[in-house]
């Protein structure tokens, strides 16, 4: 985990006198005192602050894949599909995020080992049901959600492009960036939403030609940062 205050603001009201300021003319007003924040969780091997990662394939739909190194969202043919959940604790940004905070940004980022070899478009969902990391497959997961295609692009959070093609993420390892959960996250932190993390398919689901994405998993190797991560900027 590696979370760290960014920035403090200080807003004051100055007065000043017909003729002359002075410091007698200075006030500040306690209520107008913002203070931002970043927080950055990344899932390193034994030490993550991601409760759970993991991938789904459907056509091996009783196969649990959470201790593998990589995780996959593939649309390669019909019934080949693969989806990759992730969780991450948000009690382990220090300071603590209250309740009343307001989120001003928050960002999923995934490591990529390999991208498609066209552009796609792949979305990511809040999870609407707990799940654990040696749980999950593509069997257990909600039960609507086992059908290809399902659920829904108008019901996502948010989506990004990813491929050979594309204007950004069209390259292999790097992390990828545009999954925007900041609503999601804001609901997390006041109580309005329950925190099952998210999962990420690809936009059409069985795809004539491959369209395969590989991501580093908590469980990666090799002392490089390529685990998953959650950026949030806040303030309080």
């Amino acid at each position: 985990m590696n979370c760290r205050r960014t920035a403090l603001a200080i807003v004051f009201a100055v007065a000043f006198g017909a003729s002359s300021a002075s410091a007698a003319s200075l006030t500040v007003n306690s209520n107008t005192l913002t203070t931002f924040h970043t927080c950055v969780l990344t899932a390193i091997s034994s030490t993550s602050t991601v409760n759970f990662d993991s991938f789904v394939n459907q056509a091996s739909a009783a196969q649990n894949n959470g201790t593998t190194t990589t995780m996959t969202v593939n649309s390669s043919g019909t019934s080949k599909n693969t989806r990759t959940y992730i969780q991450f604790d948000l009690t382990q940004c220090a300071p603590h995020v209250p309740a009343s905070a307001a989120i001003r940004a928050a960002t999923v980022r995934l490591y990529a080992t390999a991208i498609p070899s066209t552009c796609r478009t792949q979305y990511i969902f809040p999870v609407t049901a707990a799940w654990t990391e040696l749980g999950i497959k593509w069997n257990t997961q909600v039960t609507a959600w086992q059908t290809t295609n399902v659920p829904a692009t108008a019901g996502a959070t948010s989506s990004m492009s990813i491929g050979t093609g594309c204007a950004t993420n069209n390259a292999a390892n790097n992390y990828v960036t545009g999954w925007n959960v900041t609503t999601d996250v804001q609901g997390f932190v006041n109580g309005t939403g329950t925190n099952n993390g998210w999962m990420v398919r690809d936009g059409t689901e069985d795809s004539a030609t491959a369209a395969n994405s590989t991501y580093a998993s908590s469980e990666q190797t090799g002392g490089a940062l390529k685990g998953p991560q959650l950026w949030i900027d806040y303030t309080t």
